[in-house]
C-alpha cells in the first residue's frame, strides 16, 4: 500500500526478487500533492538521482537559528528537490520491474484474508499473500494489524519567492513554535518555507506559519507573504513501532521510521521498503510467513536504536518549551541533530 519511497522501494525489491507485485495508491497522481519539505540526502541522491529534473538546488550546509540568537552552521551535504519527479521516478523504477501501480485507488477493508479496493466507484477484492503497509502516518494498514496511530506533529508549507537567493538551508528554534521548527529551504529562486507544530500545545498550524513567514519577510528573507503553492500533512515523531503481525509489515512513516526529531524520513523510509520488499517476496514464495521476522529484526537491528535515542531526545525537549531563549538554547543544543552534544548521553 503507497506509492511513496517505501512503497515504490519495496514493490522495486520484491519484483526484482520474481514476485507478483500491486502497489495501491490513494493518489490520484503518484507524487502529488506534495507533502514534505523535499531535501533528499547524498547517500539517496547517489543511488537514484539519475531522472532529469529531481534536484532544484544543491546544498552542503544547514544553519540552526537558536532562540537566543546563535547561528550554528553545520555541514549536510544533499539537495532540495522535487519530490513529485523523485517520487515518479521511484515508481517507474518499480513498474519497469514488473510491479503494477494502481492511483487513485482506495483500500477500505481487510476481512477473511482478502483486501477490498475502491477504484471510482468500482470495488473489487483482492488476496495478498503479503501485505506491505507503506501508506504514511495515517496508515490504514497498521489499523489492520489492530495498533494505534503514531504520534504526529502537523506539518505546514508555502513555496515562497526568495529576496534573496540562499545557499544553505535554515533551520529556526523557538517558543512561537513549540514542539518543532520553521525551516526555509532553498530551491533557486523560491524556497520551501514550513513549520511542524505539536498538536498537544493546542497552536493553530495556520497560524503559527503566518507569524513565522512575516518574520521572514522583516528579515528579508521572504520577498512576500504570497504562496505560488500550499501544502502540509501530518509528520509523525514517535520512532519506531511494532511492524510486523501474520502477513502484514509496515515500511516508512506508517512503520516510525521517520526521525523524531528532525523529521526526516526519506532515506530510512528506502532503507526499510527494499528490505521489506525483498523479505515479502520471499515469503510469499516459500508461503512461510515467519520469514517476515527477518525484516524485523533487521529494522531492529539497523534502523530502532536511532530513532529510539531521537525519541528520547524528543521527550527531553518536550518540557522545555515556553521556557527563556537561553534555557531552551542549552537544551536544543542537546537535543537537536546539528551539535555534537545531542550524540553523548
Amino acid at each position: 500500500m503507497g506509492a511513496g519511497p517505501a512503497g515504490s522501494s519495496a514493490a522495486l525489491a520484491a519484483a526484482r526478487e520474481g514476485a507478483r507485485v500491486l502497489v495501491v495508491d490513494r493518489k490520484k497522481e503518484v507524487g502529488t500533492p506534495v507533502q514534505c519539505a523535499e531535501f533528499i540526502p547524498l547517500q539517496v541522491l547517489q543511488r537514484y538521482s539519475r531522472a532529469a529534473g529531481i534536484v532544484c538546488q544543491g546544498v552542503s550546509e544547514m544553519r540552526t537559528h537558536l532562540p537566543n540568537g546563535e547561528v550554528i552552521s553545520t555541514r549536510l551535504r544533499g539537495a532540495v528537490c522535487s519530490r513529485a519527479r523523485f517520487d515518479k521516478y521511484m515508481a517507474g523504477l518499480a513498474a519497469s520491474a514488473g510491479a503494477e501501480i494502481i492511483c487513485g485507488a482506495s483500500a477500505y477493508r481487510f476481512r477473511d484474508g482478502a483486501v477490498s479496493v475502491n477504484l471510482n466507484g468500482r470495488v473489487w477484492k483482492i488476496r495478498p499473500l503479503v501485505i506491505v503497509g507503506a501508506d504514511g502516518p495515517t496508515s490504514i494498514v497498521r489499523r489492520w494489524m489492530g495498533l494505534g496511530g503514531p504520534d504526529c506533529v502537523r506539518g505546514r508549507q508555502y513555496l515562497l519567492a526568495l529576496a534573496r537567493r540562499l545557499g544553505t538551508m535554515e533551520i529556526f528554534f523557538n517558543n512561537e513554535i513549540p514542539g518543532g521548527y520553521g525551516w526555509v529551504f532553498p530551491k533557486g529562486e523560491v524556497a520551501n518555507v514550513g513549520i511542524g507544530v505539536e498538536r498537544s500545545y493546542g497552536k493553530s498550524s495556520l497560524s503559527v506559519l503566518y507569524n513565522f513567514v512575516k518574520e521572514l519577510h522583516h528579515k528579508n528573507i521572504v520577498k512576500n507573504a504570497r504562496p505560488l503553492a500550499v501544502t502540509g500533512g501530518l509528520i509523525s515523531v514517535g520512532g519506531p513501532a511494532e511492524i510486523r503481525r501474520k502477513n502484514m509489515v509496515l515500511a516508512g512513516d506508517a512503520a516510525g521510521h521517520c526521525h523524531p526529531v528532525s523529521g526526516a524520513g526519506i532515506a530510512n523510509a528506502i532503507f526499510a521498503g527494499e528490505l521489506a520488499g525483498e523479505t515479502a517476496a520471499r515469503a510469499a514464495a516459500r508461503g512461510n510467513m515467519s520469514i517476515l521476522a527477518e525484516y524485523e529484526e533487521a529494522c531492529r537491528l539497523f534502523l530502532d536504536p536511532g530513532l529510539k535515542r531521537a525519541a528520547g531526545k524528543r521527550r527531553s525537549l518536550s518540557p522545555l518549551w515556553g521556557k527563556g531563549p537561553q534555557q531552551l538554547s542549552a537544551a536544543l543544543k542537546k537535543n537537536w541533530i546539528a551539535f555534537e552534544d545531542y550524540y553523548q548521553d
